[in-house]
């Protein structure tokens, strides 16, 4: 795997209950974990390429604060 390679990752919502019991996901993950693994209603438009190195190993995607550093 080359340091440079993305995945794209999505913010999502995890649906409890019915629609009126969903949450927004803490975390972004590639569309077909997001379908698959978590059950979730991918929200289009809000993709983001990151390195794959950045995904947990469940692969989940957080981004960082860095305060005054470079924002992703």
């Amino acid at each position: 795997m080359s340091e440079f390679e993305t995945v794209t990752v999505y913010s999502f919502q995890i649906v409890e209950f019915g629609p009126e019991r969903s949450r927004l996901a803490t975390f972004k993950a590639p569309r077909e974990l997001i379908l698959d693994r978590f059950k979730g209603e991918l929200l289009e438009g809000s993709d983001e390429d990151v390195p794959i190195a950045d995904l947990d190993a469940e692969g989940r995607y957080r981004r960082v604060a860095t305060g005054w550093g470079e924002l992703r």
